[in-house]
């Protein structure tokens, strides 16, 4: 998505001076930030790489950014999914981009993986109200932590806090999409055509009733197709819904980068208006220029470079309602600290003490203990990669 804004962004600029200005003017001062994270964030575990310096996203260095799609149900939000008090983060996504720009990563983190959440800052005072550490919990209660003061850019920093001292990454930026938004920003071109291998249909917190076969999904429907998780014949866990919106994410890809967008220029102001109209972002993410900057570099990228997974997960033992991260997941977040990619061979062994995820000191003092991990069979480089390519045409014909 981050990806598909910034190369619209791009050829906007390409238009000329006329361009330039919508881009400065208009789409800057649509896109929603939030207070400074600058001291906010817990430090990076043990064996991340050192906090970036350089501000221009084109300085040759790889970029960590966590997508978040929340559950709010405020505001336009309630028609949609039904009044609820309190924010969840219904997705989170890392998006991986390689320091030479030839390749992107994505990794779902399933919402019930269970994770220790570091003390996380509840106002913006890096010396003021802290939470207290938890151990054991389900993943997205880190966004609700942030979230009960109300604001979303805390929010956001727990969340990033939490995937920093779990993984050792360091998190560079953060975006976050609501339901309205998501509609609006499909709605705005046109569709995304999905391929549906069998019918999906699920009646019981959305209206997802799909045949088998191609379906150009429209807002709300759209939205139904990522959201839903009651779907019949499945097991109605996190990591079926995981699948269906890395399809999702790699057919808006596909679209927004296909000529029937980038070619008229009606579509990509459409398109960009209601994405930055529905995003809120660190402060230097929304800065138009650094997303020109970074589309530049990113402008020979194909679909097939754009890789999707999911943190491998199994069974917890002390909840089969939940997942916890297996060895495969260090491998994972190792190949991602040292820029690697994740189709390559192994990475090397985990340190002693890092073998289910890293942990770490974060902000405040307090010292987490990553859980242990559930031991895989066979460990290999075989992460159940996917790519934005589009479905092979006997799927769906």
């Amino acid at each position: 998505m981050l990806r598909s804004v910034a190369l619209t962004a791009t050829a906007v600029v390409a238009f000329g001076a006329s361009g330039i200005s919508f881009a400065a003017a208009q789409l800057h001062g649509n896109i929603t930030t939030v207070g400074s994270l600058n001291g906010l964030v817990a430090a990076p575990s043990e064996g991340a790489t050192a906090a970036p310096t350089a501000i221009d996203p084109n300085a040759g260095r790889a970029l960590n950014i966590v997508a978040i799609g929340s559950d709010s149900r405020s505001g336009a939000n309630a028609a949609i999914g039904g009044a609820d008090p309190g924010q969840r983060s219904d997705t989170t996504m890392v998006i991986h981009i390689s320091a030479d720009r030839s390749r992107v990563e994505v990794v779902s983190i399933p919402r019930d993986s269970l994770v220790n959440i570091p003390a996380c800052h509840l106002d913006y005072s890096p010396t003021g109200k802290m939470s207290k550490p938890q151990t054991h919990v389900m993943f997205n209660s880190a966004f609700s932590i942030g979230a009960s003061t109300g604001d979303t850019g805390l929010a956001a920093a727990c969340t990033m806090s939490t995937i920093q001292t779990m993984t050792g990454l360091t998190i560079d930026d953060f975006a976050l999409l609501d339901f309205e938004g998501f509609q609006q920003m499909v709605t705005a071109i046109g569709g995304v055509r999905v391929c549906v291998p069998k019918p999906l249909v699920d009646g019981v917190y959305t209206n997802l009733n799909l045949s088998a076969g191609w379906h150009n999904l429209t807002g709300p429907q759209a939205l139904d197709y990522v959201r839903a998780r009651h779907v019949k014949g499945s097991d109605g866990s996190d990591l079926e819904r995981i699948e269906r919106q890395k399809t999702f994410v790699g057919a808006l890809v596909r679209k927004v980068t296909s000529s029937a967008v980038l070619s008229s220029p009606v579509s990509i102001t459409q398109f960009l208006d209601a994405a930055t109209k529905s995003l809120t972002t660190s402060t230097s993410l929304a800065d138009i220029k650094n997303l020109v900057g970074l589309a530049w570099n990113l402008r020979h990228l194909t679909p097939s470079q754009v890789q999707f997974v999911t943190v491998p997960v199994g069974p917890a033992p002390s909840d089969p309602n939940r997942v916890q991260w297996t060895a495969k997941a260090t491998e994972l977040w190792s190949k991602l600290r040292n820029d690697q990619s994740l189709a390559d061979a192994p990475a090397t062994t985990a340190p002693t003490g890092t073998q289910a995820t890293a942990a770490g000191t974060p902000a405040g003092g307090s010292t987490t203990v990553a859980p242990v991990a559930t031991p895989d069979p066979t460990p290999s480089s075989d992460f159940a990669l996917t790519t934005g390519v589009q479905a092979p045409a006997a799927v769906c014909g």
